[in-house]
């Protein structure tokens, strides 16, 4: 290498071959200072030259060939499948070549001493060689290269190193029996004392509903909680600050510069139409382009979106990546395998329709420094924050009755359930989409089950189990509700068979999961994530035996305790109007009195959450790892108006 083209700027270089002109490079740098990263970079995400040529200007800079690694592929296949694929990934170097102890690289990285002395410590190698190569080229390389080790590791790895914490092996033995053994207990007992056998059942189906119903209504009376205890944290934070002489602002603006790089991951599957509003959604983040690492997760047998992906011609920041095509094919397993690939200091998920708040990014980062000025002045036993979830809403929320119950139940779920559950330092369920991660914890974690449909709530248990915390964060997504009752059904279905999963992998040896997550674990497990599905499931025989027992003691038929029909009904009553009147006011605050006047229809709403559960349960035995895909752009003709509607603004 010519030790005088490294020192030769690389503008220069580009000047001279007129690939740019000096006022892109003026922008160029301006931009470098406020947001720092590599001029080349900030070069290539403008526009201003494209990605083989500043490869090209690179190398002669470098004083070395350009390779194309599509047309001239790594013949060194014993090095790049000896190491985990990440660790060229990360590196920013392949084997390319190897002939007598000369071992020959293709770099999209500076060929600095260290690159060559990583090089130099692969078994057998004498001597390198240096050729460039571009930084897709490289990652390419890896995924055709480690693909079969990669597929274990996104598929299988979880499951045979942790296989207590996988739903691979379903429903175990034990389990299965249970729910069989209480049906038939339960037809014995209609057949040798029926009057009794009423009772009992009125009582166990009335108190599944109402203990789930009580825990969500009361979860949610604790959200204003959360944000005073929010608020007393900051101003502690910031008078600890003060004392010590730091910068008492807080939260800060952060500067460009000081941002880290966060990975975007958007799974994407048979929807070859959403591909450009993706990049339009993302596109209006209030976050650095050079500090953003989006990539857009196509299953390789998905040809029809992958070309539309392409025909798009994706922004430089953003990367199309092929998930190689294996079983189970769900969100999980794509969104693992963009982790393997992950550049970001953090990395959150958003679906192919969703519309992040601008600030969101930056809340997420607020609400994880805000955990460390916690842990470092104010209390060291607080729990190291590794994820926080952002609320969901609709924008399409008072398309259609379906709609408007659709974002009633989510702004229940996400702006008081969750905050209140935060408070209260119970586990949290994640929900899908718009959770925020520190990238090495989560891989540390394991990552995402790829036999859960549900991974998201798995993954929030997960974490608890290992003393770490989550949190909420005051900023919300836009996304579509599904309009069409069909659609809608598909997607309960998948929910709730994720959590029927979810509570039977963390239920298969009660003792040791109870020992690892303590009664708030327990608390959570029983009467939400176990709590949900046995609610919906028992509703539609919680309201018959309401009515059948009411008219058999009226009409004199059917003897019951003193008290315990007026109770029965009572609990009914209560619950369903507490749950209607707190899932009326959270719509309220989040929407408007137009959606909120539906949450008196809950009641009939949850009948059609109790048909999606019974489907669950039948696919639980005969089919527990199918995902049913949600369709999204059932109410495009509606997106150019729903800003019209009177939403209050996101906080």
């Amino acid at each position: 290498m010519n030790e005088n083209a490294v020192h030769r700027r690389i503008g220069d270089i580009l000047l001279d071959a007129g690939l740019v002109t000096q006022e892109q490079i003026d922008a160029a740098v301006q931009r470098q200072r406020r947001e720092g990263g590599l001029l080349g970079k900030h070069l290539i995400l403008s526009g201003a030259v494209s990605r083989r040529d500043m490869y090209r200007a690179l190398a002669e800079q470098w004083d070395v060939p350009l390779v194309d690694l599509l047309s001239q592929p790594s013949n060194a296949n014993d090095y790049l499948l000896s190491v985990d694929p990440r660790r060229f990934a990360d590196a920013g170097w392949v084997p390319w070549r190897i002939h007598d102890g000369t071992l020959t690289i293709a770099t999209s990285v500076a060929p600095t001493q260290e690159v060559l002395d990583q090089a130099l410590s692969l078994p057998g190698v004498e001597a390198v060689d240096v050729r460039a190569t571009t930084d897709w080229d490289v990652l390419r390389t890896v995924q055709n290269a480690g693909r079969e080790r990669l597929l274990y590791r996104i598929t299988d790895q979880m499951a045979d190193t942790t296989p207590e914490a996988s739903a691979r092996s379903g429903v175990i033995r034990w389990q299965r029996m249970v729910p069989v053994a209480f049906l038939l207990l339960i037809l014995a007992a209609y057949v040798v004392d029926p009057p009794v056998a009423v009772v009992v059942t009125f009582c166990i189906v009335n108190v599944l509903f109402v203990v789930n119903i009580v825990f969500k209504v009361l979860a949610g009376l604790r959200a204003p909680y959360r944000l005073r205890q929010k608020r007393r944290w900051r101003k502690a934070v910031v008078a600890e600050r003060a004392r010590r002489g730091a910068p008492a602002a807080w939260p800060r603006r952060i500067p460009d510069d000081e941002l880290p790089v966060y990975t975007i991951l958007v799974p994407v599957y048979d929807e070859a139409e959403v591909v450009p509003k993706v990049i339009a959604n993302l596109d209006q983040l209030d976050y650095p382009k050079s500090k953003l690492d989006v990539m857009i997760l196509l299953e390789e047998n998905d040809t029809r979106t992958i070309e539309a992906a392409k025909a798009t011609r994706p922004p430089e920041y953003v990367r199309i990546v092929v998930v190689p095509e294996g079983h189970p094919q769900t969100k999980p397993r794509a969104c693992n395998y963009g982790l393997e690939f992950a550049r970001g200091d953090y990395v959150v998920i958003f679906d192919a329709e969703d519309r992040p708040h601008p600030d969101q990014l930056r809340r997420a980062i607020d609400a994880f420094e805000m955990n460390r000025l916690m842990r470092k002045y104010v209390d060291p036993d607080t729990p190291r924050l590794v994820c926080v979830q952002a609320s969901l809403m609709y924008f399409n929320a008072e398309y259609n009755l379906l709609t408007r119950m659709f974002a009633i139940e989510y702004a229940h779920w996400f702006d008081a359930m969750l905050p209140g559950l935060d408070d209260s330092g119970l586990p949290l369920p994640l929900g899908g989409t718009s959770n925020h991660f520190e990238t090495r914890t989560l891989r540390a974690l394991g990552a995402w089950d790829p036999y859960n449909v549900t991974e998201d709530a798995d993954l929030g248990l997960r974490i608890a189990s290992q003393g770490f915390a989550v949190g909420t964060i005051e900023t919300a997504t836009e996304e579509e509700a599904c309009s069409a009752v069909s659609a809608w059904i598909r997607q309960r279905t998948r929910w709730i068979k994720g959590y029927m999963i979810t509570a039977s992998v963390n239920t298969r040896h009660l003792g040791r999961w109870y020992r690892s997550n303590g009664i708030g674990g327990l608390i959570t497990m029983a009467c939400l994530v176990l709590g949900t599905p046995l609610a919906f499931l028992s509703y539609p025989f919680s309201l018959l035996f309401t009515v059948l027992t009411y008219i058999g003691v009226k009409t004199g038929g059917l003897h019951f305790p003193p008290g315990a029909l007026q109770a029965g009904v009572i609990m009914m009553v209560a619950g369903n109007t507490a749950m209607i009147l707190s899932s009326a006011v959270a719509a309220w605050l989040r929407y408007n009195w137009r959606v909120a006047m539906f949450a008196f229809l809950n009641p009939v709403y949850w009948l059609l959450h109790s048909v999606a559960a019974w489907r669950a349960a039948c696919q639980l035995v005969v089919d527990p790892f199918t995902w049913e895909k949600t369709p999204h752009g059932l109410t495009a003709d509606y997106e150019s108006t729903h800003e019209l509607r009177g939403y209050p603004p996101m906080p």
